[in-house]
């Protein structure tokens, strides 16, 4: 039955049957031998090609495992991929219909494995289309065009690899520039776009129903951005579609867009119309929210100028349809009728605000929205009203004002502050509502500042977040939480700048930073107090080599976590603690270990020889399940020394603590008497002011010296020295580190 032969595929044998699965199988073992073609096997890879073609007409009428075999193997892939190099061969393959027969065969489209290969084999066919090519893929007898009404079937697939190779199939398949091809999808597209409009409005819709009854945590916040990243994908399609630059196209899918989605939910639900009781409308925060996703992602000149200009201009007979549901709970599209009583720029009113460079300077400057363009251009007095209540209301006690939106108020000011860069009036106003605004927020800080334990630490962390957490319009509109009803507490996982606050600080810790920095941009300033860690030196860092000839030593056995022990000794700077390791080399110097800032470590005796030492900086306080920086025991030789280590760090941290806290003071304008100085950090001798006279912070900066002289010692006065049981440092200033100087 099998005969052996010779040449390039001398290991194959060939079966005698041509119309069997079993000579299929040799034909693709003939095409894996000769994968590259040279001038000896063309001639045998040409008549497997044509063998193969043979195989699988007579497979379509005989044998279905032939078609299954051709599928599992990807033999069509194969010869767009290594096999088929010029066009004459692509051509032959292409002609006398025969890929449409195999496009149109019925599959069992229920195995996922066929389906898997089928749109494979589709998306394969998709990028070999060209103005060349795209005439073998039409069947002029029935004018169809298998590939295209083939591939849109599965728009709507469950699996989400066969939605990407449709949209891959279909964007390719728009881009080919052929007049027989555009006519043809022009008069077949319009159902398919409808399809395609449908399924958005269907998901907004969706969404808005779970929105409004789920609770703003984690895993609804994690069902909802599945919703959401299926949204995004649909919008950015249409988006790829307007961008084949297909003038007619084009407005065939903007018409469809409006009638589903602009119209019908979008605008009608920014005002609350509606034609009939049962009209089916989103919220007015769904709505915003998706429409300023909407215009981030389109950016199509003729998309976003039509759809504007009725948001800017139109009224309620804009809004020509609406949606409803059906007896079985479907979704139905209904035509609505002429609207009496019209309100003038309705949509415009709702204050929706979403720009992108898609928007013409022409529709922004009718509008009353400013641009940058060098132009005088008018600001609509109602928005500026708006965002101006906005900022004075950020004051408020009870205000429902979360800091994301101070921010957003500010990012929008800006912009329009910038282009109206002559209007000296709307500068002055806005200033002034910044300033009466922080004075408010100021004065309630000072009674925190006063009450607050933690109030530094708090004042440091939200620094932190605002300069870290740079605002990107990208990440917001993809957020979940900000679709949600409003949070107010931290336990659902939310931050602090996208939820509502929970107790009295957090009212208005956000807020004074973002309008201090708001007010210092419009008044040309720039930030010279934060953040706070840039008015503590920091004397030593890693590795330095110091000096400790006359510093007060304790000697201490590091254990970590893994009962590793290491020897050290501890020295306490009036901001740093410092384990060192004696240099070897040089008596009386020592290498730097580990360092930190002493607001940072937390101690707690185990016995009486040991502490538990852990430091935890800004960073790691804001992190979730972060490690501490720091987490180590010290074993000290007897409890003597344990208690003098203790004393020496809770007394170095409140020192360390007390001089931010003067920093605050005086930020907020907070007046102190002479009287009231810092406990560990004046112990030498301070300038006279009298006590109405507010001590500024550079007078009120420590005198004491850190470990390490790297300079020559200063004799300090008896007076000026601390209690004789923890001696003073040397008095520094700080040179490169590393170096060593010798005093």
């Amino acid at each position: 039955m099998l005969k052996k032969i010779t040449g390039n595929s001398s290991s194959l044998w060939k079966p005698r049957n041509p119309h069997s699965l079993e000579y299929l199988r040799y034909l693709h073992g003939t095409l894996m031998k000769n994968d590259k073609i040279t001038e000896a096997n063309s001639a045998l890879v040409v008549e497997a090609l044509r063998a193969i073609t043979e195989v699988l007409i007579w497979g379509d009428q005989n044998d279905g495992t032939v078609f299954d075999f051709f599928l599992e193997c990807q033999i069509c892939y194969k010869h767009s991929t290594f096999c088929l190099r010029t066009s004459e061969m692509k051509h032959f393959l292409l002609s006398n219909n025969n890929v449409n027969l195999i496009i149109m065969h019925n599959f069992d489209f229920t195995n996922e494995e066929i389906i898997a290969y089928y749109i494979s084999f589709l998306k394969t066919l998709s990028f070999k289309l060209n103005p060349k090519t795209v005439n073998f893929f039409f069947n002029e007898n029935t004018n169809e065009f298998p590939l295209f009404t083939a591939s849109i079937r599965f728009y709507s697939h469950s699996e989400s690899m066969v939605r990407i190779a449709v949209r891959t199939v279909t964007l390719n398949i728009f881009k080919i520039t052929d007049d027989f091809l555009e006519k043809y999808v022009l008069s077949n597209s319009q159902k398919y776009f409808d399809k395609v409009c449908m399924k958005v409005a269907t998901q907004i819709v969706d969404m808005d129903i779970f929105a409004r009854s789920a609770q703003n945590e984690q895993s609804n916040r994690s069902r909802l951005m599945t919703m959401m990243d299926m949204h995004l994908d649909n919008i950015h399609y249409l988006n790829d579609i307007l961008m084949t630059d297909n003038e007619h196209l084009n407005t065939l899918l903007i018409e469809s867009i409006y009638r589903h989605i602009f119209g019908p939910i979008y605008l009608a639900s920014l005002t609350g119309v509606r034609a009939q009781p049962h009209t089916i409308l989103v919220s007015r925060v769904a709505s915003l929210f998706l429409v300023s996703q909407f215009f981030y992602v389109v950016h199509v000149e003729l998309a976003v100028r039509t759809l504007l200009t009725s948001l800017f201009f139109g009224d309620q007979n804009d809004i020509s349809t609406e949606w409803t549901r059906t007896i079985e709970g479907k979704l139905q599209l209904s035509s609505v009728g002429k609207w009496e009583n019209l309100q003038e720029r309705i949509f415009f009113h709702c204050h929706m605000n979403s720009l992108n460079e898609g928007v013409q300077n022409e529709l922004l400057l009718a509008s009353q929205l400013p641009y940058c363009d060098g132009f005088t251009a008018k600001c609509d007095p109602e928005l500026t009203e708006s965002l101006i209540r906005i900022i004075e209301n950020c004051s408020l006690i009870d205000t429902p004002i979360r800091p994301i939106t101070i921010q957003l108020c500010c990012v929008i000011f800006r912009r329009i502050l910038v282009s109206l860069e002559s209007d000296q009036h709307l500068h002055s106003t806005v200033e002034l509502a910044v300033r009466r605004s922080q004075h408010k927020l100021q004065n309630v800080l000072r009674g925190a500042l006063q009450t607050e334990k933690f109030f530094l630490e708090m004042f440091e962390d939200e620094y932190w977040h605002l300069q870290k957490n740079e605002l990107k319009m990208k990440e917001l509109l993809e957020d979940p939480a900000l679709f949600l009803p409003p949070s107010n507490t931290p336990l659902s996982g939310v931050t602090l700048t996208k939820r509502m606050p929970s107790g009295n600080d957090e009212h208005i810790r956000r807020f004074f930073f973002v309008l201090r920095k708001f007010k210092q941009d419009l008044c040309g300033q720039h930030e010279e107090v934060l953040p706070l860690s840039f008015r503590v030196q920091e004397v030593v860092e890693i590795n330095d080599c110091i000096n400790l000839s006359n510093s007060d030593l304790l000697a201490c056995t590091v254990v970590d976590e893994k009962n590793g022990r290491l020897s050290r000794f501890l020295v306490t700077d009036q901001f740093q603690l410092i384990l060192v390791e004696p240099d070897s080399r040089t008596l009386g110097w020592a290498i730097v270990r580990f360092v930190c800032k002493l607001q940072d470590v937390q101690v707690s005796p185990t016995d009486n020889r040991t502490l538990h030492v852990i430091v935890e900086d800004v960073k790691m306080r804001s992190q979730r399940a972060a490690k501490p920086s720091f987490d180590a025991k010290l074993v000290f030789d007897d409890h003597i020394r344990c208690m003098a280590a203790k004393q020496r760090l809770s007394r170095g941290k409140k020192s360390s603590r007390d001089f931010k806290l003067n920093l605050v003071t005086e930020l907020f304008g907070m007046r102190l008497p002479q009287q009231q100085q810092v406990e560990g950090v004046s112990r030498h001798s301070f300038p006279c002011h009298s006590a109405t006279t507010s001590v500024s912070m550079e007078e009120k900066r420590p005198r004491g010296a850190a470990p390490g002289s790297v300079q020559k010692l200063r004799v300090l006065a008896k007076n000026d020295s601390s209690d004789a049981s923890i001696p003073p440092d040397p008095e520094t200033a700080r040179f490169l580190s590393g170096r060593i100087h010798h005093a």
